[in-house]
């Protein structure tokens, strides 16, 4: 009996296992921080030997199926052609891909691709806009960041950005500023991880003379004071009498005429005018 006892014990299941390599994480560790809003919900995070990837759930406001979210990756290497499980691949961006991404994040929605040229602070993006049958403005957007020029023995590595946005009230132009005001604050600690490339030069005119540069609010279009044109006023006198006072050779054009300056009338009488009918008191006299 005690030996079919200690086998029963052994036996016992312990604490519960899950079969997925989804971590969550904190919010404060979410690779993209969004321009004030929406805000961040979770983070689902996962790791791969070259990189990781992370769907930053956002707070939604809207009846469209889905969940707004942030879907960023942070690669080691810019191309990866191994086969391991655990290594990172990043497809190049194409119609295909971004068309099949927008099924499954933004269901049922008709969305159509923006062929406006736009970029942020980390270089150009594409996005794609529609109205789901709630009533909702959508928005889905996606951007590859990497250096302009492959590195053959030192990777800079990659981001890749996807935005999918959907609100009740929000026009396009407001869902876009998400996709402008984005901050990316995660890194990796290594010399060689650089997906922005070399910083670009300092414009050509910083230093030279005759080039002033203002501060942000004090533009030069700020401070110039916009002068009216003088008015033109061109008199042309006729006469077909030589003789007449002050005659002037035919279409002789006088000198501009100056035109004054408008009459402004006197205030009205207020409170301190004279009565009428008694006598006014004189100034006195100027010294």
């Amino acid at each position: 009996m005690a030996s079919l006892l200690a086998t029963a014990g052994c036996s016992t299941p312990g604490e519960l296992g899950f079969a997925t390599l989804m971590t969550e994480v904190p919010a404060s560790q979410a690779a993209i921080v969004p321009p004030g809003g929406p805000a961040v919900i979770t983070v689902l995070q996962r790791k791969y030997q070259n990189g990781l990837t992370q769907e930053i759930a956002l707070s939604t406001a809207s009846a469209t199926t889905g969940q707004n979210a942030f879907y960023v990756t942070l690669s080691k290497e810019q191309e990866t052609v191994s086969e391991i499980d655990d290594t990172l691949r990043s497809p190049r961006l194409n119609q295909e891909i971004v068309q099949k991404e927008m099924e499954e994040r933004v269901p049922g929605v008709d969305m159509r691709t923006s062929l406006l040229y736009v970029q942020n602070k980390y270089g150009p993006f594409g996005f794609a806009v529609g109205r789901s049958a709630a009533g909702d403005n959508c928005l889905y957007a996606w951007q590859l960041i990497e250096p302009k020029e492959a590195a053959l023995f030192v990777p800079g590595g990659s981001i890749s950005v996807r935005l999918r946005l959907c609100d009740a009230d929000a026009t396009e132009a407001q869902l876009l500023r998400s996709m402008y005001g984005f901050t990316i604050p995660a890194y990796y600690r290594s010399g060689s991880w650089n997906p922005y490339g070399a910083p670009p030069a300092p414009p050509a005119h910083l230093g030279e003379a005759d080039a002033p540069i203002f501060p942000l609010g004090l533009g030069a279009s700020e401070t110039t004071v916009t002068r009216q044109p003088r008015a033109q006023v061109r008199s042309i006198v006729r006469s077909t009498e030589k003789d007449t006072p002050g005659f002037v050779d035919k279409d002789t054009v006088l000198p501009d005429a100056i035109p004054t300056a408008p009459v402004i009338p006197a205030p009205p009488a207020g409170p301190t005018a004279p009565l009428e009918g008694y006598p006014v008191v004189p100034p006195p006299p100027t010294p």
